[in-house]
């Protein structure tokens, strides 16, 4: 793996790592918050400071927003068809965590759905192939690999010229 693979997998990670974080912090304050019905929706300003009283709320929606500044300086290194099925990772680890923690009832075939996805995650990241491997195409942001299209190349231009 080169250099910039093992930098761009890590960015990855974080990214997807910090949402879990988010995610689970969300919830654990929504679950001391209480439910959230339509009537609540009637006052939103009450709404939203019931919410911000939750420290556990208010870290998860940091949390998040930091994942999404890691989001897109990955998405400025990864091409999104290969960043983006990767992040399915962290619906595995949010189910497991959720069984595991807030005693949420998971049933059987969605633990085999889980695998699945795994199984997908683990074919996908084979698209983080690095220039040692031979595909030096792999890792450009799309926008650099269209205008590498696009622009001439030294060899065309001289064959045009000559």
């Amino acid at each position: 793996m080169s250099k910039t693979t093992a930098v761009n997998v890590i960015l990855l990670v974080l990214s997807i790592g910090l949402a879990i974080c988010g995610q689970l912090s969300m919830k654990a304050g929504m679950n001391k918050v209480g439910e959230i019905t339509s009537a609540d929706f009637s006052e939103p300003f009450e709404l939203v400071g019931r919410v911000a009283k939750s420290a556990w709320a208010v870290t998860g929606i940091i949390l998040y927003a930091v994942s999404a500044v890691f989001w897109l300086v990955v998405l400025s290194r990864i091409d999104l068809s290969v960043a983006y099925p990767l992040v399915a990772a962290g619906y595995v680890v949010v189910v497991f965590y959720s069984w595991l923690v807030f005693k949420e009832s998971v049933r059987w075939f969605s633990w085999i759905g889980l695998g699945l996805i795994v199984i997908g995650v683990i074919i996908t990241a084979q698209g983080l192939k690095s220039a040692d491997n031979g595909d030096k195409d792999s890792l450009k942001p799309a926008a650099v690999q269209v205008a590498g299209e696009i622009a001439p190349s030294p060899e065309n231009d001289a064959s045009e010229k000559g």
